[in-house]
């Protein structure tokens, strides 16, 4: 059996699809049969999906990786299209392109995996979609528009599918009520930690200190830059707070850039000035590790989520955290956070508050263990095999 899976979301740096497909495709490749096979399709080609694939994209990812001519040339042509994805008519025809090349490499493969949703272009081979969120449907205002008429044209065609695949019991719920699939057909694979955020503390002092932090004295934001994660509602939170305390525990964003109106308010951009909100932009997993470990409070204000990843990252790290009362979140996170309304301003400001005036007591910070047991990658791996075995047998 030859499964190809969309990496086109392993693009540096990666974002939280980008992560999931890595780790998921990583904790796969041990349990393959001597007669299965992983394919990447990189939105040109078909290539091997194997280790040496793998570590190519975490140098890649990295910045540590060593590029051929080609390599570079690739590289240059994305830069290219990230300066102008703002463009719709540029996303629109380099779907087109994408599309064409992968109907070309279609006799190639047996099953493809749509890690992003759909797949790049209709085919006759069996297909397993996975829907990370219906966010595009209960928050269009929040995606670029041509996103949105293309993501509802194209999971119109999810509805033929024999399986589909998601990440939260949440999700699955979503998809049923959204789209009409009927449960039976719908499979969660909880994404998890991956190695860096379980691993003991190592290196935490340089890394606070490459980022300019000392430990147990900032407040954690995690998320790619768009407008559902809510940072906003935080910043003013944040900058409500008194000025002693925002000098000694400055609010830090990491993540890669995304799109929407993220303009801060005038005073929240006086605080970024001063250097009290910091937006670190993409910080690699050992790093973030390090972050996670040394927070004051880790928060999450998503006004929706089809998962977070973020949250199980800080949970193994043993952050103490604060998230958006959604659903998806008390399915995740239990009864180890605090939760808060997203839109709630001033009782995020108290949620951080707390959190400083505890921090200044050993004794008050959260130190039990959270409830990972779900969350591993081996077990969604096994599971996902036995869906491309399902679909192989239907085909």
């Amino acid at each position: 059996m030859r499964v190809a899976i969309d990496t086109r979301s392993l693009r540096p740096p990666l974002a939280g699809i980008g992560h999931f497909t890595y780790r998921l495709t990583e904790a796969m490749l041990p349990l393959l049969s001597s007669d299965e096979w992983l394919l990447a399709f990189n939105g040109r080609a078909l290539e091997p999906l194997d280790r040496r694939f793998l570590d190519r994209i975490a140098a890649a990812n990295s910045g540590n990786g060593s590029m051929s001519s080609q390599g570079a040339a690739r590289q240059a042509g994305r830069k290219l299209y990230d300066a102008l994805r703002p463009v719709a008519v540029v996303r629109k025809g380099v779907r087109a392109v994408q599309a064409h090349r992968f109907r070309r490499n279609e006799r190639r493969f047996d099953v493809f995996h749509a890690m992003n949703y759909v797949p790049a272009g209709t085919i006759g081979r069996p297909v397993l979609p996975f829907i990370h969120d219906l966010s595009h449907i209960r928050h269009p205002n929040m995606h670029p528009r041509d996103r949105v008429e293309w993501l509802q044209d194209q999971l119109a065609l999810v509805a033929e599918a024999p399986l589909v695949q998601t990440n939260s019991q949440f999700s699955k719920g979503e998809i049923t009520a959204v789209l009409g699939i009927r449960a039976e057909r719908i499979h969660v694979t909880y994404a998890a930690p991956g190695a860096d955020f379980r691993r003991a503390p190592d290196g935490d002092d340089a890394s606070l200190a490459k980022n300019g932090l000392t430990a147990r004295r900032f407040i954690l934001a995690v998320g790619t830059r768009e407008p559902r994660k809510n940072f906003t509602s935080v910043a003013e939170a944040y900058v409500g707070l008194p000025e002693k305390l925002r000098a000694k525990f400055p609010l830090v964003w990491c993540g890669p850039a995304g799109w929407g109106d993220l303009s801060l308010s005038p005073s929240a951009a006086r605080a970024k000035d001063a250097g009290q909100i910091r937006i670190a932009g993409y910080v690699p997993d050992r790093e973030l590790a390090a972050l996670y470990r040394n927070c004051t409070l880790f928060v999450m204000a998503s006004v929706y989520e089809g998962f977070g990843m973020p949250v199980v990252e800080a949970m193994a790290c043993g952050a103490r955290i604060a998230l958006s009362r959604i659903p998806v979140f008390e399915e995740i996170a239990g009864d180890y956070a605090r939760y808060v309304e997203p839109l709630d301003v001033a009782d995020w400001g108290r949620a951080i508050r707390q959190a400083v005036e505890e921090a200044r007591d050993a004794s008050g910070l959260q130190l039990r263990q959270p409830d990972l047991a779900r969350f591993s990658w081996q077990s969604s791996a096994a599971a996902t095999l036995d869906l491309y075995r399902q679909l192989q047998r239907l085909a």
